[in-house]
C-alpha cells in the first residue's frame, strides 16, 4: 500500500506539474512577479532618492559588454556541454544538439518551464542515447565542472582581499577558505577505488544511496577529467573558463553602465560567487527573485553603494536571464518532444522498478 500510495502521489504530481507546464504565460508570469516584488522591495529599502541619483551617470556603451559577455558565456558553456558528455566514451553531442541545450538551459522559461536548465542538458543526453543513472551523473559532474573553476577563482579572490586588506568584510572572505577541505573530500570520494565501490549502491538500495552514487560518479567524471592530458578535456575547462569571465564581465558591463564601480577585481568575484552560490541553471526559472536579492546584497557587502548595486543587478539579469527567453523560443518545439518522450521513458523505468520491488 505504502509503494502504491507513493506511485500515485508522484503520478498525481506530475500530472499537476505539466497542467502549469502546458501554460507558459503562468510560468513566465509566477516568477516574472518574483523578479519585480524583489526589486520594487530592494528599492524601497534603498530609496528613491538614492535611485534617482544613481541613473543621473549613464555610459550606454557598456551595454555591449554586457551583450558579448552572455554570448562568450553561451559558447564556452556549449564546450563545456560537450566535453563531459563524452567522458569515459559518453555519448557524443553534436553542435546542434549542445546549442539547443544551453539555449534551452539559459532561457529556462521558455524552454524547461519549471525545471532548472540542468533538466535540457538531462534530456538532450539521454537523446544521445545515455541511460537515465548516466544521464544523472553527466549533469552532476557539469555542475561539479562549473564549481572546479568558480570555487578556486573565488578562494584566490578571497586571499587577494584578507592580504591587501581591502574593506571588506570576513565575514565573505573567510567562508571561501572551506574550498580547500571540500576540495579534499572530493578527492577522496572520487578516487578509483572508492568510486567504484560507492557507485554500486545495489539493487535494494533506496533514494538516498542512489543519489549519493550518482553524486560520487558525477566526482569521478569531473576527476578523469582533471587526470586526463589537457588535449582530451582541456576544452572543457576552458569552455567554463568562459562561460564565468562572459557572464562575470556583463555584470562588470551592467554595474559600469550606472558609472565606474570602486571594486577591485577580486571583490567584484567575491560578490558575485556570493550571490550566485546556486547557478542560474541550476534553480528553477533561473532563480527570479532570489538571485536579484542575494547579489544586490552581496555587492552592497563588498563596497557598492546599495543603489547602484540594485540597478545594475537589474541590468545584469535582463541580459542574464530575461534576454536568452527569445532565443529559447526557436529551440522550445524540439525540447518539448524531449521532454514528453523522457518524462515517459522516466516514468516507465520507475513503475519497473517499484514493480520488481513489489515481486521480491
Amino acid at each position: 500500500m505504502r509503494v502504491a500510495f507513493g506511485s500515485e502521489t508522484r503520478a498525481g504530481l506530475r500530472r499537476a506539474l505539466g497542467w502549469v507546464e502546458r501554460r507558459p504565460i503562468l510560468v513566465l508570469l509566477v516568477p516574472a512577479a518574483l523578479a519585480l516584488g524583489a526589486v520594487a522591495g530592494l528599492t524601497d529599502l534603498a530609496g528613491a532618492g538614492r535611485i534617482a541619483r544613481a541613473r543621473h551617470n549613464l555610459h550606454p556603451a557598456w551595454l555591449v559588454l554586457c551583450f558579448g559577455g552572455e554570448l562568450v558565456a553561451y559558447l564556452g558553456y556549449v564546450l563545456a556541454v560537450r566535453d563531459t558528455a563524452k567522458v569515459d566514451e559518453g555519448p557524443q553531442l553534436t553542435i546542434g544538439d549542445s546549442v539547443r541545450a544551453v539555449v534551452g538551459g539559459f532561457g529556462v522559461f521558455a524552454a524547461t518551464r519549471t525545471s532548472g536548465g540542468f533538466a535540457v542538458d538531462y534530456w538532450a543526453l539521454r537523446s544521445a542515447g545515455e541511460d537515465r543513472d548516466g544521464a544523472v551523473a553527466r549533469v552532476l559532474a557539469l555542475g561539479a565542472l562549473e564549481y572546479a573553476v568558480l570555487a578556486p577563482a573565488a578562494l584566490c579572490s578571497a586571499i587577494a582581499l584578507i592580504v591587501s586588506g581591502e574593506h571588506v568584510s570576513l565575514g565573505l572572505t573567510l567562508p571561501w577558505l572551506a574550498v580547500i577541505p571540500g576540495a579534499a573530500i572530493a578527492i577522496w570520494l572520487s578516487s578509483p577505488r572508492r568510486a567504484d565501490r560507492y557507485t554500486r549502491p545495489g539493487p535494494e538500495a533506496g533514494r538516498i544511496p542512489i543519489a549519493f552514487a550518482h553524486f560520487v560518479r558525477g566526482l569521478h567524471i569531473l576527476r578523469t577529467m582533471l587526470v586526463a592530458p589537457p588535449r582530451e578535456h582541456g576544452l572543457g575547462f576552458m569552455g567554463t573558463g568562459l562561460y564565468w569571465g562572459g557572464d562575470i564581465a556583463c555584470l562588470w558591463g551592467a554595474l559600469a553602465f550606472f558609472g565606474n564601480p570602486p571594486l577591485s577585481v577580486p571583490a567584484l568575484i567575491i560578490g558575485y560567487a556570493t550571490g550566485y552560490v546556486l547557478t542560474r541553471r541550476s534553480l528553477p526559472a533561473g532563480g527570479a527573485g532570489v538571485v536579484e536579492i542575494a547579489l544586490t546584497f552581496a555587492l552592497y557587502w563588498v563596497g557598492l553603494p546599495f543603489g547602484r548595486a540594485l540597478l545594475g543587478v537589474v541590468i545584469y539579469r535582463l541580459f542574464n536571464l530575461w534576454l536568452p527567453i527569445v532565443p529559447a523560443l526557436a529551440v522550445m518545439p524540439p525540447i518539448d518532444e524531449l521532454r514528453r518522450d523522457f518524462d515517459a521513458a522516466d516514468l516507465a523505468e520507475e513503475n519497473q522498478r517499484e514493480e520488481r520491488d513489489r515481486q521480491k
